[in-house]
């Protein structure tokens, strides 16, 4: 049965502020191959699945925090740029046609 690495211990969460997303998703695999062994030790068997637990809250307070980042940015490009929708990195159509007839000429006549 594999042993989980020197310094890990598996009630010490303290660790998981150190880990990076990549090796905590690495540690996530490695706690997966564990628990589809079919000599898995019992008493190991609640500590790995908390370890499991608290790596997947991990990854997802990461994710999350990533999304928020990448929000944040891209709010600040359209404000920057002037952009109604950074995203597509489009003009909002509403400037293009100033008269409301669909031309995008401003002219009202037709």
């Amino acid at each position: 049965m594999a042993r989980p690495r020197k310094g890990n211990t598996d009630d010490d969460h303290g660790d998981l502020d150190a880990l990076s997303y990549r090796d905590a998703v690495v540690e996530l695999e490695q706690i997966l191959t564990e628990l589809e062994d079919d000599d898995v030790d019992i008493d190991q068997l609640s500590r790995r699945v908390r370890r499991a637990a608290a790596l997947i809250r991990l990854c997802q307070d990461r994710i999350a925090g990533a999304r928020l980042e990448v929000e944040h940015v891209v709010a600040e490009l359209a404000a920057t740029t002037g952009d109604d929708d950074a995203t597509t990195g489009q003009q909002d159509d509403d400037d293009e046609d100033e008269d409301g007839d669909g031309d995008g000429d401003g002219d009202e006549d037709h």
